[in-house]
């Protein structure tokens, strides 16, 4: 069954502590502390399963980087107090029930749990013990992670390089807490733990694992004695006696001998939490067997019942005077049973005296009985405890896979809509800039055309339209433009064929209006070959209807033109 370890503690320069030293060894890596001018080398240690950095969700988006010697070196440099704490760690004990991709996957998601809720950035490093550790007596499940975290929040500058900022909310006092309405840090704390609880759980019950409980043995009703801190330096003077131990059993190996390891505790911390683990191993003991003498006393007395003279019974029965009643049967086990002590075989014993061991026998199998019903009842309670809770949990399980896929689809949602803004905002602006550029050019005019003229302002702006529309088709068939302003660009460009068929009826329309032969000889000559432009240039791009309405207004003005060119030769002929 898998235990319950997450405790945290800060890392500080107060302690004689490096932020870089730490990730080293725990990442099991080489880096350059550039604050103390020292390169901390561990890249022989043996242990290290993983170690990753974790951005916080935000970060990860945006694709930001930085390596383990750049993060930690920042982390150092954000902090100015000698006693600083330059970074803050989390150890959690994984469990042995999982597989090592279900344990990194579970240590991972607790690391970036928490670096969304800080804003911090994590570098989680995963530990198995070394067959060294395990030879002294280590535990070979001992799963666990350490988990460093900044102290202070992480965010992009204008240059796209990771900045550590603000202290994280748990970083700051109390006092500093309450008066931004938060609760202590140490609220905060058990929070966290309730936080890695429900996150292996949930793992735990993938697999159909036993769960695990963040509450204290205490409050779980356990008697167990926490053992003592070492401390680095009793940790060391242990492993020192540890080798030297190991060195004497080499060389007499050598010399073909045998040497016996004197595994006794080197300190007085490691012999006082050498007898609290003794202590606590009677406790589970006691735990799992603490009625066990009485049953199989009870036993005993129960089979041999028959030949009862072979032992004497407690004092208390001795002399016939116990007459137990319905009522009574509960106390009549309650006094203490001794083991039977043997004495000399006796012929006889008195009618109560057997009547006194019988009852008591009985009551002992009554009483047993009912602790049985209790027994099962409680059990039957706690299952049902146990599948309320489960169902609530699934149920709260569902409802947050529910809204956090609502939630992606929101923010997918809204992040199409900004991006279809961006993109529309930024057509404008290059539709803008393509008819600023058309206007520039349709200020020169078109010769025999009367911009003052109606007629003319029509003729003008079909010009316009057919330098717009020759930018348009640039703007498309350019590889950088985004989809989006593809289609808008295409969009306007109908936009634009269907435009030039409106204003070429109203010129024709205006130039038959016109007083004067010779302007309308002109404006109509000029009216036909900016049309002539368009379409040559454009009809492959329009539909089938605007390409039959182009070619019917073209025909309309080639008429008027004939028309008007017979009229002005009958006239020079007459």
């Amino acid at each position: 069954m898998a235990i319950f370890i997450a405790s945290t503690k800060s890392i500080s320069r107060g302690n004689g502590q490096s932020a870089v030293a730490s990730a080293s060894y725990r990442a099991g890596c080489e880096l350059e502390d550039k604050r103390y001018g020292k390169t901390h080398d561990y890249s022989k240690k043996h242990g290290v399963m993983s170690a990753d950095i974790i951005f916080p969700t935000a970060l990860a988006a945006a694709n930001a980087n930085i390596n383990r010697s750049d993060l930690w070196n920042k982390a150092e440099a954000a902090e100015k107090r000698k006693d600083a704490r330059v970074a803050r760690e989390w150890l959690i004990n994984l469990p042995h029930e999982l597989s090592e991709q279900d344990r990194k996957e579970l240590a991972h998601k607790f690391a970036q749990t928490l670096a969304d809720r800080y804003g911090t950035i994590a570098d989680c490093a995963i530990h198995q013990p070394t067959q060294k550790e395990i030879d002294r007596g280590a535990d070979p499940r001992n799963f666990h992670a350490h988990i460093m975290f900044t102290t202070r929040t992480a965010e992009i500058d204008d240059n796209n390089q990771i900045i550590l900022t603000d202290k994280a909310t748990i970083e700051l006092s109390d006092n500093k807490r309450r008066s931004l309405g938060m609760e202590r840090v140490s609220h905060e704390i058990k929070e966290v733990r309730q936080i890695w609880e429900q996150l292996a759980n949930e793992k735990l019950a993938e697999h159909d694992h036993k769960l695990i409980d963040s509450r204290s043995y205490a409050a779980q009703g356990i008697d167990i004695e926490p053992q003592l801190k070492m401390g680095s330096v009793a940790t060391k003077l242990e492993r020192d006696k540890y080798e030297r131990e190991l060195r004497k059993a080499e060389q007499a190996k050598e010399e073909g001998q045998h040497y016996e390891i004197d595994k006794t505790p080197a300190t007085q911390l490691g012999t006082i939490n050498e007898i609290i683990n003794e202590r606590n191993e009677l406790v589970w003991g006691v735990e799992l067997a603490k009625n066990q003498n009485v049953n199989d006393l009870a036993d005993a007395i129960i089979v041999k019942g028959h030949d009862i003279e072979h032992t004497t019974p407690p004092p208390k029965l001795i002399g016939g005077d116990y007459s137990p009643k319905p009522s009574m049967k509960t106390a009549a086990v309650a006094e203490p049973i001794e083991a039977p002590t043997p004495e000399p075989k006796r012929k006889t014993h008195s009618p109560a005296d057997i009547a006194a061991a019988m009852a008591m026998a009985h009551g002992i199998r009554a009483k047993r009985a009912d602790e049985q019903k209790e027994k099962e009842l409680a059990l039957a309670q706690q299952r049902q405890r146990e599948l309320a809770e489960q169902n609530q949990r699934e149920q709260a399980l569902r409802e947050r896979i529910e809204q956090q896929r609502a939630d992606r689809l929101r923010q997918q949602q809204q992040a199409q809509a900004e991006r279809l803004e961006l993109e529309n905002r930024q057509f404008e602006s290059d539709k803008k800039r393509i008819y600023e550029s058309a206007f520039i050019k349709a200020e020169q005019g078109i010769k025999g055309v009367d911009k003052d003229k109606k007629a003319g302002t029509h003729i003008l702006a079909i010009s316009v339209a057919n330098d717009v529309m020759q930018d348009l088709k640039k703007y498309i068939d350019e590889s950088s433009t985004p989809h989006t302003q593809r289609e808008l660009a295409e969009g306007e460009r109908d936009k634009l064929t269907d435009f030039v068929n409106d204003k070429s009826k109203q010129a024709l329309s205006e130039i038959k209006n016109l007083h004067y032969t010779d302007d309308r000889k002109t404006h109509t000559a000029a009216l036909k070959d900016v049309l002539n432009d368009f379409v040559g240039n454009h009809s492959q791009t329009a539909d089938k209807n605007q390409q039959q309405a182009l070619q019917s207004v073209q025909r309309d003005v080639a008429n008027y033109s004939n028309e008007i060119n017979r009229s002005r030769g009958f006239e020079m002929g007459m």
